[in-house]
């Protein structure tokens, strides 16, 4: 009885000492912050207070008292963005799984009390087992649990980046289409200014009635396009202020507008964009990680043949008092589920996710292709229109202001100059956001930052 009871004390000892394991995440929260710093220079904030999202709350305050630049719209996604913060509690969910999975199980202890139905003593069985098996399998336990944990740090990465990218891009939108509203409120104001002087020739018979018209259908389209880019100017501020994670009462901020690149962004060529992408991509690591994890779960499930092995202590005091004491196991024979079916399975999910991979690299030679293409047909439509179609749309409006002001061509020509102009100008604005959007897609593409 007093070995029994020792073997129970020791058992209890043991597993207190196990249970004393805590869950930190210091270092994952390192490993993100180093995602953070290589590819954006920024300090990312993960909200574990009330404290610490009053003091994000005051640095996005201060940011936007002068004025919301592109890098002030980065640097409060990566600490404001609500999707982004609660990726960040993914990790320690995952960091919880790998310390469980580190955990053994708790130990057994069955007691049976038999009482005679004509009186007399009691008989008393006990048996106290520990699980045997976790000895093994403990360890491929917390390697499928560390991969699943590393999958899960570069899948809030990449989530960074994504944010990043998503903030770069509706700064941008709104920053351009202000930049179509500006120009467009002026040229509207001039199809005014021409459409009151037709109406005005008109009333002393120089104009007809059919210019009078066209004149004022000018002016209506210009309304429609300028009420088109003020809701696109909404619509995009309220994805820029979802990004950024800001409230209603923040919304009252103005754009710091970037200096236009004059010129043309230097590119790496096709075939250094892709390695670079292929070993800075965050997405290609991950699906290196889940062909790792597979390969630990095959490992595990071929060692789960035996699922269970508990070994311990029995100890019995039969009616008389006599006590019988003795070493006890208790065993899963695998006479029908020998774990084939979850060894098949884990088989093919090795096989699924090496082809995964494959296809993820076929994607990114795709996608650096059509970023580079891209970046390089904006830029050719930027140059041409900077440097060759609005001078010349200048040109012909300075001609028709010259030769209407003379009475030598209707007012309707100096119109139609005006519009194609403003034509121009917008064309002109969308090259420069679409050259914007494929360099920050680029980015994306090949990791987050340009080799």
């Amino acid at each position: 009885m007093e070995a029994f009871r020792n073997i129970i004390g020791a058992l209890l000892v043991l597993f207190f000492m196990a249970g004393c394991a805590t869950v930190k995440t210091d270092q994952e929260w390192g490993k993100l912050k180093e995602i953070a710093y290589e590819r954006f220079g920024e300090e990312i904030v993960w909200e574990q207070s009330e404290a610490e999202k009053q003091r994000t709350q005051n640095e996005v305050a201060r940011l936007l008292t002068d004025g919301l630049s592109r890098h002030d719209a980065v640097r409060i996604a990566l600490m404001n963005n609500r999707q982004l913060q609660q990726s960040f509690e993914k990790v320690g969910i995952s960091k919880s799984d790998l310390v469980q999975a580190g955990l053994f199980s708790n130990p057994s202890l069955d007691v049976l009390f038999r009482f005679p139905s004509g009186g007399g003593r009691t008989n008393i069985e006990a048996t106290s087992l520990l699980p045997l098996s976790d000895l093994w399998q403990i360890p491929f336990r917390k390697k499928v649990a560390a991969t699943r944990l590393e999958a899960t740090i570069l899948h809030t990465g990449q989530i960074m980046i994504e944010t990043a990218a998503e903030a770069k891009k509706d700064y941008d939108a709104v920053n351009y289409l202000k930049r179509s509203e500006k120009e467009t409120k002026e040229i509207l104001q001039k199809f005014q200014e021409i459409r009151d002087q037709v109406d005005t020739r008109r009333n002393f018979g120089f104009m007809s009635e059919q210019d009078l018209y066209l004149s004022q259908l000018m002016v209506f389209d210009a309304e429609l396009e300028l009420a088109r880019i003020r809701n696109q100017i909404a619509t995009r501020k309220a994805k820029l202020n979802r990004v950024l994670g800001l409230k209603l009462s923040q919304n009252n901020y103005e754009l710091v507008p970037e200096k236009e690149c004059e010129e043309f962004a230097h590119l790496p060529d096709l075939e250094t964009a892709v390695r670079h992408a292929l070993e800075h991509r965050l997405e290609v690591q991950m699906a290196k990680f889940r062909i790792h994890r597979a390969e630990r779960v095959l490992e595990l499930e071929k060692k789960l043949i035996f699922k269970h092995i508990g070994l311990g202590a029995s100890y019995e005091k039969d009616v008389e008092g006599t006590e019988g004491f003795g070493p006890a196991l208790d065993i899963q024979l695998p006479l029908f589920d020998q774990n084939q079916a979850q060894i098949a399975r884990a088989q093919y999910e090795i096989r699924q996710e090496r082809k995964k991979l494959q296809a993820l690299e076929d994607q990114v030679w795709e996608e650096v292709t059509g970023d580079l293409e891209a970046i390089r047909l904006f830029e050719t439509r930027r140059r041409s229109l900077r440097e060759q179609i609005i001078p010349l749309r200048e040109k012909i409006l300075k001609y028709a202001e010259k030769w209407v002001s003379a009475m030598q061509l209707n007012r309707l020509y100096l119109l139609e100059a005006q519009r194609g102009l403003l034509q121009s100008r917008q064309e002109y604005v969308e090259a420069l956001m679409g050259f914007q959007n494929a360099l920050v897609d680029l980015e994306l593409h090949l990791g987050g930052k340009l080799p």
